[in-house]
């Protein structure tokens, strides 16, 4: 994914004109592809529109709320969602593993809990998703 192509998309977004911003702007645009590609595993690319309108749409609500404690709104959660359920996700963070008989209502981050019928889920960004070990891999069954 070209981050010059992100940042001066975010800067139409947000109405800048100048380059005063742009070493920031650019800096949020490379974290945020970065997150998106290590972090959640996702393979992004550039060439789809699809791909590359979310991760401006992250990159604008990134800067927009540097200075909040509001978490990410719906909107980019469920596209995120859609990420993983349509390009699909590996490289996922696991750090704990624990069986329960129900889902928690307050899950641990990077936490996969299997259930009494063997399924594995995980709490990705807000929504529960079914993940499953491949190659010694986590990743989100698509």
């Amino acid at each position: 994914m070209d981050t010059a192509t992100v940042t001066s998309l975010v800067k139409e977004r947000l109405g800048i004109k100048t380059a005063a911003r742009d070493t920031y702007l650019t800096a949020i645009s490379d974290g945020v592809i970065k997150e998106l590609e290590d972090e959640k595993g996702l393979v992004l690319d550039g060439a789809n529109s699809y791909h590359l309108l979310f991760v401006v749409d992250y990159a604008t609500w990134r800067y927009q709320s540097r200075d909040k404690d509001t978490g990410m709104p719906r909107h980019l959660q469920y596209r995120l969602h859609s990420l993983y359920i349509h390009v699909g996700s590996s490289r996922l963070r696991v750090d704990a593993i624990k069986i329960v008989t129900v889902l928690p209502d307050i899950p641990v981050a990077y936490t996969v809990y299997v259930l009494p019928d063997s399924s594995k889920q995980m709490y990705i960004d807000g929504v529960w998703a079914l993940v499953s070990l491949v190659d010694g891999t986590w990743v989100v069954v698509v």
